[in-house]
């Protein structure tokens, strides 16, 4: 039996009628009778008080959590007793899981369920195993103090940042474009599957007129085209030892697949079908391209728990298991880093020898601090050498991006921060001037 901090208070409170009754001669049978007194409302406190069968105690939550977003979660109590009763929660939290608010406090009203709520916020992409579920709460008179465990062990997948598809939707990356100053992509359309008709306007194209369509109205009326559907993306994700390297404390790996999380998002809703290929020195995983929800879950359940391995990348050995198992021309969209020109020119005659009838691009994140560094003044023996260095790694960053510039092969080399609105844009582009 625990006692509640109450209960202590009124076990030393209990020196003053014991102090008076020294004055009396009294004070042994005062300590008695004080003591049996406040022993019997212990007992009857923990006997009255219900017990762990009145509660019913669960964890709520999507088995489905973002990495590095705000993922609420809330533990649900019911009191099957005839008491209310105020109940502080505290939930068994896996490694790797940031939380706010540790303990949850929670009024539970007789026969009715309650619920609190607290943040977690994933620092890793995998699978976790959440514990059981703590309460702890004082007893109907104050008195004594019960703590009980309820089993609520369950795996939850941390998936990359789901939350970004909403937040980021077709809409919301041009509002985004405008707010930031970014180049708003284009309307050209153009495309091939007929969309509507619409009344001319100065600039349009005059070969679109639909001359039927302008007698019955008696004005100029064109036709109007959205891109084709039913074209094959294909993701192609390296997770060899050069996307281990951190940029803010996430590696180029989990900004690479938040990005292809987006991008495969924005290609299915547009119709096309998405595709994975995970490799680094062999083919880990392979998602042959689709269209749908049902899809997107697959890719999904194929990204949230790729781990980068400690070894380099095979690019000729992935690009012939693409040309074996996809046949059809396809936007290969290249998630790697280089380091220096011999890898960049083993891609680039990869891409051109091997996946000739693919159109490639290769996307790379850019750390920005290496520019910061070859601005940056000297004014330490440190500072030479640390300025010497970002200067020869940005030379070779340069000479890089020229490799694939000069062999005509598409590159995106963005800060983190900028990557999954930049690959978005790159494929829509692509995809209104009918490149792919």
């Amino acid at each position: 039996m625990h006692f509640s901090r109450l209960f202590s208070l009124l076990i030393l409170a209990g020196v003053v009628p014991i102090f008076i009754g020294a004055i009396t001669g009294l004070h042994f049978y005062i300590f008695i009778i004080y003591n049996v007194f406040l022993i019997t409302l212990l007992i009857i406190d923990h006997v009255i008080t219900p017990k762990k069968k009145d509660f019913e105690v669960e964890r709520i939550c999507d088995e489905k959590l973002s990495m590095g977003a705000e993922n609420e979660i809330s533990i649900n109590i019911r009191n099957n007793s005839n008491y209310k009763i105020d109940i502080e929660a505290l939930d068994e939290i896996p490694q790797y899981i940031e939380f706010e608010k540790k303990v949850v406090k929670i009024k539970v009203h007789p026969h009715y369920d309650a619920e609190g709520k607290y943040i977690v916020i994933p620092q890793k992409r995998g699978e976790f195993l959440f514990g059981s579920i703590h309460i702890r709460y004082n007893g109907v008179l104050k008195l004594c103090s019960k703590k009980y465990k309820y089993d609520a062990i369950k795996k939850y997948k941390v998936y990359p940042n789901l939350k970004d598809l909403t937040k980021y939707g077709l809409a919301a990356i041009k509002k985004s474009q405008l707010m930031q100053g970014i180049k708003k992509i284009k309307s050209y359309g153009l495309g091939t599957e007929f969309e509507s008709l619409r009344e001319y306007n100065t600039g349009d194209d005059y070969r679109k007129i639909n001359w039927l369509a302008t007698a019955r109205a008696n004005k100029f009326i064109i036709n109007t085209y959205e891109p084709e559907k039913n074209q094959q993306i294909m993701i192609m994700l390296d997770s060899s030892r050069v996307m281990n390297s951190e940029i803010k404390y996430i590696k180029k790996l989990d900004y690479s697949i938040n990005a292809a999380f987006l991008l495969a998002d924005v290609a299915i809703k547009k119709g096309d079908n998405v595709g994975v290929l995970v490799f680094d020195s062999s083919v880990k995983r392979y998602v042959k391209p689709g269209k749908g929800m049902g899809q997107f879950q697959l890719l999904a359940e194929n990204l949230y728990n790729v781990e980068e391995n400690f070894v380099s990348a095979d690019y000729n050995g992935a690009l012939r298991y693409l040309n074996q198992n996809q046949k059809r021309r396809s936007l290969l969209c290249i998630f790697t880093e280089l380091f220096n020109t011999s890898e960049a020119f083993e891609l680039s005659s990869a891409l051109k020898n091997i996946a000739k009838h693919h159109i490639p691009i290769v996307i790379t994140i850019k750390d920005m601090r290496l520019y910061e560094w070859e601005q940056s003044e000297v004014k330490t023996t440190n500072d030479i050498f640390l300025k010497a260095a970002a200067i020869k790694m940005v030379k070779e960053r340069e000479q890089i991006m020229k490799v694939f510039h000069d062999s005509g092969i598409g590159v995106i080399d963005v800060p983190p921060d900028k990557l999954s609105i930049e690959v978005v844009n790159k494929y829509l582009q692509m995809k209104s001037m009918m490149q792919i």
